[in-house]
């Protein structure tokens, strides 16, 4: 159990890391990711704290969606706060500003790779999942469609509610660009990668921890 632990929060750990190396870019970021850093540009609020407002929202709608208490969707919020914490940590780390158009693509290709790794890593584990993805999950049985149709309706859905919100309160668009569009298009395809090569060792993994 220690080493299944240890992997998912290392799964944490790249995750925030490709998604704050993302926004780093200037390229735009994915499209999950839109609405906090559009809240965190235009108010005072970090982009880990904006991350956990939303995600605790989230954790509150699933709740609505069951009806019931939960114990796997309220451990959500615990996820949140660390997420949050991990967000701003890598925030003040890669303190930087890109200005050169490769270096920039090249930084959006390795924060898709991690990107992709870390919610990979994640849910391959199953332990407490991302607050987005359950949301996603929950709206998939209401909706009565299969989870990935719903996760592109609710990223653009995501995507929309940061083109309205951002150009209404500050005049312009934050946070859309070619690498929402790339990252939307690559992610999953990346993750289908990691899956044929690392699901057998990750799922002994899970299985020995549970033995």
């Amino acid at each position: 159990m220690a080493k299944r632990l240890g992997l998912y929060f290392l799964g944490i750990l790249i995750l925030g890391f490709g998604i704050v190396l993302n926004t780093k870019t200037g390229l735009g970021v994915a499209a999950i990711n839109s609405v906090p850093f559009g809240i965190s540009e235009m108010t005072n609020l970090s982009l880990g704290m904006a991350t956990t407002i939303l995600y605790i929202i989230f954790v509150g709608v699933q709740l609505l969606i069951y009806q019931k208490l939960d114990f796997k969707v309220l451990l959500q919020i615990p996820f949140s706060y660390f997420m949050g914490y991990v967000l701003d940590f890598y925030n003040n780390l890669l303190n930087f500003t890109v200005t050169s158009l490769p270096v920039a693509l090249v930084l959006l290709a390795i924060a898709i790779l991690a990107t992709a790794l870390g919610a990979y890593v994640v849910v391959m584990l199953d332990l407490i999942p991302n607050p987005a993805d359950g949301m996603v999950k929950a709206l998939s049985q209401v909706i009565d469609k299969e989870f990935g149709k719903t996760k592109l309706l609710f990223d653009c859905g995501m995507m929309l509610v940061t083109i309205i919100t951002t150009y209404c309160l500050a005049g312009k668009i934050i946070g859309i660009g070619i690498g929402t569009i790339l990252s939307a298009g690559f992610i999953g395809q990346i993750i289908v990668i990691y899956n044929r090569y690392f699901t057998k060792h990750l799922t002994l993994i899970v299985e020995n921890s549970r033995a």
